[in-house]
């Protein structure tokens, strides 16, 4: 038998929840992932993956929440809980496939909430870069160039929006991850390599970082 070592808590919110009960709620069901959060307060970096990089006017709400990205009470709440557990530096990273040259915008959609936390934000298509060995070899790349700010990172959280993808169904946290390499030649390349239908899913077991475990 396998050894269980992780754990899995959820639970739902209504559309119509306040963010003091989108943070509550994250604050009862992470309370006991004890493991996480003891690497989390001993930590001096952490490196956090929001997939909310979208451009406003194509950012699409139901009721004033975020449809396809993570919602911003959710983003604030996970901020406000990390506030709570470590003084470590917090940087949030993403790469910006909208834009003429693939650069992050001033006021990219959720710029202020991480400026209201002290979130310093990494332009993940910019150098400096660094390639990282893929654990045990990896399945079908050994190793992917990525930003440098994860090199010396303790820890690295993915904060994603539940929701399927053609051909690969519910992916969960796993494609938020395909955000972090870069697009820009002649490190990076385009995302749409990432996103082929046959690709994901040998890619998705390979991926270096990972959201931290219980």
């Amino acid at each position: 038998m396998l050894e269980k070592r992780y754990k899995v808590r959820a639970a739902r919110c209504d559309y119509r929840a306040s963010e003091e009960e989108v943070y509550r709620t994250l604050r009862r069901i992470t309370d006991p992932l004890t493991r996480s959060w003891e690497k989390i307060e001993k930590a001096k970096k952490v490196v956090i993956k929001f997939n909310m990089m979208k451009p406003h006017e194509r950012i699409i709400y139901f009721h004033g929440r975020r449809r396809e990205l993570v919602d911003d009470a959710v983003c604030r709440s996970v901020l406000r809980l990390l506030r709570e557990h470590t003084t470590a530096q917090l940087i949030a990273t993403d790469t910006n496939p909208y834009t003429n040259g693939y650069r992050t915008p001033q006021g990219f959609n959720y710029e202020h909430h991480l400026k209201e936390f002290g979130v310093e934000y990494v332009d993940s298509n910019l150098p400096p870069f660094k390639d990282y060995e893929v654990p045990g070899g990896g399945l079908m790349f050994d190793r992917y160039t990525l930003s440098s700010c994860f090199a010396d990172a303790d820890a690295v959280l993915s904060v994603a929006k539940m929701k399927n993808h053609a051909f690969m169904g519910i992916t969960l946290c796993t494609k938020n991850l395909f955000g972090l390499p870069p697009m820009i030649p002649p490190e990076g390349r385009a995302r749409t390599y990432y996103h082929h239908f046959i690709r994901l899913s040998y890619v998705s077991q390979t991926l270096p970082l990972s959201p931290s475990r219980a």
